[in-house]
């Protein structure tokens, strides 16, 4: 599959950055690659990375060619366990096994983006160090409910997006 990214440069800011943080909100799930600091609303600093990703669809990092973290992870606990745990809720962030795969893979050496693609039809790639591969693709499912598959934004240069949504890619 020819993957295209030539009208976005966007995607070209990732190259060189490390993938510094993994953070959800309820099922939409954020990669944030490089570091920045942003002053919310409230005046409190946040660590956030120069780039995020937020992605309200189906996506999976692989490892050498095999799921390693898949999506679908976000619905089972952070730790296997015989009988299921009547308190165990999939909105809260930290608690599921996905957010615990994800955690480990940012907390080795930091693997930095070596390419970033994406097709007409919104399926991103971003090839990253150690024969691993982030991969988005809406083809597979996504939630209703959100504008855009994915987005990714500049949080040091306002302006700085693109999304993939039912209308193809788009700056915004």
């Amino acid at each position: 599959m020819h993957m295209s990214n030539l009208d976005f440069p966007e995607l070209q800011q990732l190259l060189g950055l490390p993938f510094t943080k993994a953070t959800r909100l309820g099922q939409i799930q954020y990669f944030h690659f490089g570091k920045a600091q942003v002053t919310n609303s409230n005046g409190l600093v946040l660590d956030v990375g120069a780039w995020t990703l937020e992605v309200s669809c189906m996506w999976e990092i692989q490892k050498a060619g095999t799921v390693a973290i898949a999506y679908q992870e976000v619905e089972l606990p952070r730790e296997f366990q015989a009988l299921p745990n009547p308190a165990f809720n999939p909105q809260v962030p930290g608690s599921t096994l996905r957010d615990r795969k994800l955690q480990e893979l940012i907390q080795k050496p930091e693997l930095k983006v070596l390419k970033a693609s994406a097709s007409a039809a919104g399926v991103l790639e971003i090839e990253l160090e150690e024969n691993t591969n982030l991969l988005i693709n809406p083809g597979q499912g996504i939630l209703e409910s959100e504008p855009f598959y994915w987005s990714l934004f500049s949080n040091i240069k306002p302006k700085e997006t693109v999304s993939a949504g039912v209308n193809g890619l788009v700056k915004q």
